[in-house]
C-alpha cells in the first residue's frame, strides 16, 4: 500500500469519526467537535482563558478561522472576549461559568465515543496520532 493511499484512508476515517461526533454532539449539546475542541482547549488553559491568536494556533485554524468559530459560542453565552491588559490589540477568549458546565458535559460524551471510535486501534496506533498531535502545538 502506498502512502497516499493510507493518508487517504486515514483522510476518510477522520471523516467518519468527526461526521458522527457532530452528530451526536449536536444532537445533546448543540455542538460540533470544531466548537468542542475549542472549548476543550480554553478550559485546559490557565484561569479558562487564552489569546485567540494562541487558540487559533491550537486549532490548527487561521485568526478568522477562531472568530467565525467563536461568534456563535459568544452569542450563546458559552464564551466571552477579554481585552489583553498589556497588548490592545490581542484579545482573550474567555471560557464562562456556562462553558465550563457545556465543556464538562459535552467532554464526557465525546470521551466516552472517541473510546468506541478509537477502541479498536492498537494502542501504538493510537499514541503515534497523539505523537503527531504534540509536535505540532
Amino acid at each position: 500500500m502506498s502512502a497516499l493511499t493510507e493518508l487517504l484512508a486515514i483522510r476518510w476515517a477522520l471523516t467518519l469519526w468527526e461526521s458522527r461526533l457532530d452528530a451526536e454532539l449536536g444532537g445533546v449539546h448543540g455542538l460540533g467537535l470544531s466548537e468542542l475542541a475549542a472549548l476543550y482547549h480554553l478550559a485546559e488553559a490557565p484561569g479558562g482563558k487564552l489569546r485567540r491568536v494562541d487558540l487559533a494556533r491550537r486549532l490548527a485554524i487561521t485568526s478568522s478561522g477562531v472568530t467565525r468559530l467563536l461568534g456563535p459560542l459568544e452569542k450563546r453565552g458559552i464564551v466571552t472576549r477579554a481585552v489583553d491588559g498589556n497588548d490592545a490589540r490581542a484579545t482573550h477568549a474567555v471560557l464562562t461559568r456556562a462553558g465550563k458546565s457545556l465543556v464538562a458535559d459535552a467532554s464526557a460524551t465525546a470521551a466516552d465515543l472517541a473510546e468506541t471510535l478509537l477502541g479498536s486501534l492498537p494502542k501504538s496506533d493510537r499514541a503515534a496520532f497523539t505523537r503527531l498531535a504534540a509536535d505540532h502545538v
